[in-house]
Parts: structure tokens; C-alpha cells; sequence
């Protein structure tokens, strides 16, 4: 079920004019994409919403132990121009944790609505030699870690010609990306033992 769409940058709900659901007026960041999302992830959500996405929605592959999807979002319609994923499950160290994996066109402002930076790209905070990498679809993604706030860190790079981002709650989280992690894109396969769960707390850029 989908539900008002929101902000892709600070999470605020959003009006959007009837016909023109590729655009609507944040009263903080001007005209935006909105940001729709479902209450309860679902497989056929999943399916509807990457069948004719244009970037990749993607989730660690295989899902760590005890890890599940718990929330999904986009921005655009139709076509997906940004996808999120949020996982959620124990933490490397101890307790538990999220990682959200965005996928999104540039100009967009997803990615740094997650990771609290300004702006609706990461533009110059990219330099020096990259920090981690995962397995995109097969192909090494270098990522760069992003300034960011205390309680999370977020890594930022390219796969398929567009943003990858991946921001860990808490910051100790980002040890999940220690082994140069798989991701697999559900637009290729969304696999039918999907572990799936309930909405967890950072879905919302904002959160």
C-alpha cells in the first residue's frame, strides 16, 4: 500500500497536483521528485515497482544472517528515477541495525537525504582513493565515505551509469561492508524466499 509521498531530501509530506506525479513543491527545497513508499514491503510491491524502474533496486545478496527487507521506496512515476531499499537486522557488533541502499538518476537528492548532506548530489565530498567496495551485479563498485552526522555513515559511488549510496545506522554498521559485500538488482530477480520484514525506523530521509 502506498501512502502520501514525501520529500526525497528532509521527508516532509508533499502535495502533489493531480496529472503531474513526477513533481511536487517541498516548502523547504522547492520543486522535487516526490518520494512514494509502501507500509508494509511486499513481494508483488517490489515487482510493481521495478518493472519498469529505470535504476536497479538493489539488496545484499545473500542477506546477512538474521537480516530482512523492511521498507521500499521511489521516486517517479512511472519509471522509477530512485529506488530505496531498507534492510534491517543484528548489528556486526552488537544490537541491531539498518542499512539502506539507494539507487537514483543524478539531480534526484535522494542518496543525500539519507546521508543529511545538503545538496541534491555528493559533488566535491567525493575525493582521495575510495574507502570501501561491494559486488554490483557482478561488477566491483568503489565507494567513498561522505561527511555525515555521528549516528550514521553513509559511502557513495557509480553503478549502472547512476548513484549508488549506503547509509548504516548505527555508524559501527558500516563493518557489514568489511567483505566486500554482493548486491544483487531486483530488477533481475526478486528471489521468492525474500526475507521480508516489519517497517523499520529510517525509511524516510529525515529519520
Amino acid at each position: 500500500m502506498s501512502v502520501s509521498p514525501v520529500c526525497p531530501r528532509c521527508g516532509e509530506p508533499l502535495k502533489v497536483r493531480p496529472g503531474a506525479s513526477a513533481q511536487a513543491w517541498c516548502h523547504l527545497h522547492g520543486a522535487v521528485t516526490p518520494l512514494h513508499h509502501t507500509v508494509l514491503v511486499a513481494h508483488d510491491a517490489i515487482a510493481a515497482v521495478t518493472a519498469d524502474a529505470r535504476v536497479p533496486a538493489w539488496v545484499p545478496d545473500p542477506m546477512p544472517a538474521g537480516w530482512s527487507v523492511t521498507g521500499l521506496a521511489w521516486g517517479g512515476e512511472p519509471g522509477a528515477r530512485a529506488i530505496v531499499v531498507d534492510t534491517a537486522g543484528p548489528a556486526p557488533l552488537g544490537g541491531s541495525a539498518e542499512l539502506v541502499l539507494v539507487a537514483e538518476e543524478p539531480g534526484t537528492g535522494v542518496g543525500c537525504g539519507y546521508a543529511g548532506l545538503p545538496g541534491l548530489d555528493p559533488g566535491d565530498v567525493i575525493s582521495g582513493p575510495s574507502s570501501v567496495a561491494v559486488q554490483a551485479a557482478g561488477q566491483r563498485a568503489p565507494l567513498w565515505a561522505v561527511p555525515t552526522t555521528d549516528d550514521r555513515a553513509a559511502f557513495v559511488g557509480e553503478a549502472y551509469g547512476v548513484w549508488l549510496w549506503l547509509v548504516t545506522w548505527p555508524m559501527n554498521a558500516a563493518w557489514l561492508l568489511a567483505e566486500e559485500p554482493r548486491l544483487l538488482d531486483l530488477r533481475e530477480r526478486i528471489y521468492p524466499d525474500l526475507p521480508l520484514g516489519p517497517p523499520s525506523e529510517h525509511l524516510l530521509p529525515g529519520t
